[in-house]
């Protein structure tokens, strides 16, 4: 399964590293997906988004792991999602993260971004109520995300059938005239080749004849020679 990559920039690392210090905690609260194919370079301090939402859910993996879902419904999906960026609620640009395909407009677009610090749990400050709250929705929005992979996988063989519906048909056409061609030429010449099969038989007629005529004469000879 593809997967997708993520790094925290360089003033998500301060921001950590001053948490672990003050006892602050570090308050992640939207996200931004941009059209964009930004590298994930830690010392970008924003991005241009076409869509900026509230983090969707807030998931503790372990006391070192953490992780984001960023959601998008089909009909607020208008673009193409190539880049995710993690924004503090006091504007700081987080985390940078790339899906593992560019999310298409259209559909569902669901992307989960982990971020491994060494007590990471403790210094996010989870006080936002997730959009969802079970894990069978989670189970849902995955499942979703599964099946808008399956159906690019399923477009991409279409094209591919109809390209090869379109040469079958491209090349069944050049055959079929072809064949016509060689129709109209046989009906052409049908009364020579007529001709000549008539003509074949004259000849074997003939030739018939003449064999018989000779061993006629043969016969002949050797009775006269026997008197």
């Amino acid at each position: 399964m593809a997967v997708g990559k993520s790094i925290i920039t360089e003033k998500g690392i301060f921001a950590m590293a001053d948490a672990s210090v003050t006892g602050k905690l570090v308050q992640p609260k939207y996200f931004k997906f941009s059209t964009t194919d930004y590298n994930l370079d830690p010392a970008l301090t924003d991005i241009s988004g076409w869509l900026q939402k509230d983090i969707s859910l807030y998931n503790k993996i372990d006391d070192n792991t953490v992780e984001f879902l960023c959601d998008v419904a089909p009909e607020e999906a208008t673009d193409y999602a190539r880049t995710a960026g993690l924004f503090l609620e006091d504007g700081t640009l987080f985390m940078l993260a790339k899906p593992p395909f560019p999310f298409p407009p259209g559909m569902r677009q669901t992307f989960k971004i982990q971020l491994v610090y060494q007590n990471a749990e403790q210094l996010i400050d989870f006080q936002y109520l997730p959009f969802y709250e079970t894990e069978q929705d989670l189970m849902i929005l995955e499942v979703g995300a599964q099946a808008g992979l399956r159906h690019l996988d399923l477009q991409e063989e279409i094209g591919l059938l109809q390209l090869a519906k379109a040469d079958y048909y491209k090349f069944k056409g050049m055959t079929n005239d072809r064949l016509i061609d060689h129709e109209n030429r046989i009906a052409e010449n049908e009364e020579d080749i007529e001709e000549l099969q008539l003509s074949q038989l004259d000849m074997s007629a003939e030739l018939g004849r003449q064999i018989l005529q000779n061993s006629l004469e043969i016969s002949l000879v050797k009775s006269t020679k026997g008197a």
